[in-house]
């Protein structure tokens, strides 16, 4: 049985909450949403798993909306 609306917000492993924000902070982003639209444009610059990263922050963490 399906449900209507959001599906379940998936879980961060404790072992790897922080990492991008820490990756996004060493390179220069001044936060971690800025540095996942930067990353999503140019995907064949980085790694695999900073890209998966900057996905997951896109999707679940960087909220567009303007009031």
């Amino acid at each position: 049985m399906t449900t209507k609306g959001r599906t379940k917000f998936p879980e961060i492993k404790k072992s790897n909450q922080g990492k991008f924000t820490k990756w996004a902070d060493k390179n220069g982003f001044k936060d971690a949403c800025s540095a996942a639209s930067h990353v999503m444009k140019k995907t064949g610059e980085y790694s695999k798993s900073v890209v998966e990263m900057a996905n997951y922050a896109n999707n679940f963490g960087c909220n567009t909306k303007k009031g």
